[in-house]
């Protein structure tokens, strides 16, 4: 079997997207490769679910390296941005351990191919470290954008270093993979000297279908369910489903009575009181659940009867939620409150899901009418759609495939 060399610095146990990405991945990607995953030990900033380490499986070699964070919410945000004035490199401390660790882990056995993974961008300094030290066949993963984040924009002499960072690593990784193609491109035209197309692939986010039922049901509710499985925050708002709400509540407050909306996870303060009121004059009841380990959030996608995707409002949506994917993989009805421009847009359009922009609250109340008034309809189109694409089985596949590739070519100089 093939030996990997894994740099990611979420992965199991930490409780979030990108760790959850990687459990899925590895259950799949150690049956092809021997694998050796350089991550991080404790993470102050997330919660951990034990799952996500059975889900990655027994036959991944695991490094764990510190990254010492203070334990206090308020003391991190001091650290965040005192390392922020001092350097431009995200994670340093790991990141220097981890090029002292591979240059060990090389030393004791060969490797064939390296592949990373970011958020963070550290992730792929270390790969890049790798690549430059023992010139391995290199796979690039980008989840999100790194230096051309629209949501999480770079000044200065810092943008000016993470921006060469990046153009390293997009010149010298012998594979690329983004989740979409809006990603993509954006990609090529940030590095116009490079052929980004075509050393690029565009594989999605992808779902285990094994996840979803669990070993305790819940009683059906008499009330039909609105869920939104994910956190409130910035500009992610759920002002606008409760706008929509309030339209539809003028129109058939027959409907709303029948309501219940479940949120599981993070809601940020600010956003409490819109809740809370909404609860109120809505007559509807709101469920804060919070962050919940993440089979018990595939559980209840699978108990919901309509789902909700809920984006920041743009002009075009260059990113694709890991969330929207497991949600096909639910196979319950989906109304998307998200551009219509975009990858999640156009492939909630292909199934046949509505979808409204934030800023259309008549819109979003149209298709909550639409959905309510033919939810048999709306579940059986669920239940027919074919999203066997998105399984982690079909995309891990892929990836293996380029894997492969990247060796071949790399044999073949």
């Amino acid at each position: 079997m093939k030996k990997m060399l894994m740099i990611s610095y979420y992965a199991p146990p930490q409780l979030n997207a990108e760790s959850i990405l990687v459990a899925k991945t590895l259950k799949f990607l150690s049956r092809q490769f021997q694998v050796d995953l350089v991550t991080v030990g404790e993470e102050a900033e997330f919660k951990v679910d034990p799952f996500l380490v059975e889900e990655m499986g027994d036959d991944v070699q695991i490094t764990r390296l510190s990254n010492p964070k203070p334990t206090s919410r308020v003391l991190r945000k001091i650290y965040r941005e005192t390392v922020g004035r001092m350097s431009s490199i995200d994670n340093p401390i790991w990141l220097r351990a981890a090029e002292t660790m591979m240059n060990m882990m090389v030393e004791r056995g060969q490797y064939d191919v390296l592949y990373s993974r970011s958020q963070p961008g550290s992730s792929h300094l270390a790969a890049l470290y790798a690549k430059k030290r023992f010139d391995l066949p290199w796979i690039a993963q980008f989840s999100d954008p790194w230096a051309h984040n629209p949501y999480h924009p770079y000044h200065g002499r810092k943008k000016q270093a993470i921006e060469a960072w990046e153009s390293e690593v997009v010149q010298l990784a012998d594979k690329l993979i983004f989740p979409t193609q809006e990603m993509l491109e954006l990609y090529a035209a940030a590095h116009p000297t490079v052929d980004v197309a075509g050393k690029s692939v565009v594989l999605p986010h992808h779902y285990d279908p094994e996840l979803y039922i669990g070993t305790e049901q819940e009683t059906p509710s008499e009330k039909i369910r609105l869920a939104y499985i994910g956190d409130f925050y910035g500009l992610r708002s759920p002002e606008p489903l409760v706008k929509g709400l309030r339209v539809l509540k003028e129109r058939r407050p027959d409907l709303v009575e029948g309501l219940e909306l479940q949120v599981v996870g993070n809601v940020e303060r600010t956003f409490h009181p819109l809740l809370e009121e909404a609860e109120r004059t809505l007559g509807m009841t709101v469920q804060r659940v919070g962050q919940v380990p993440y089979r018990k959030s595939l559980e209840a996608m699978a108990q919901t009867d309509i789902l909700l995707l809920v984006d920041a409002p743009s002009d075009v949506n260059l990113f694709l939620s890991s969330k929207l994917i497991d949600y096909l993989g639910a196979r319950r009805p989906i109304l998307g409150i998200t551009s219509t421009k975009g990858t999640a847009g156009r492939l909630l359009q292909d199934y046949g899901w509505q979808v409204h922009h934030p800023d259309d609250v008549d819109g979003i109340a149209d298709a909550l009418e639409l959905y309510l008034g033919r939810l048999d309809e709306q579940q059986a189109r669920a239940e027919s759609n074919s999203v066997e694409n998105f399984s982690s089985e079909h995309v891990v596949g892929k990836l293996v495939e380029l894997c492969q590739q990247a060796m071949q070519e790399q044999s073949n100089r």
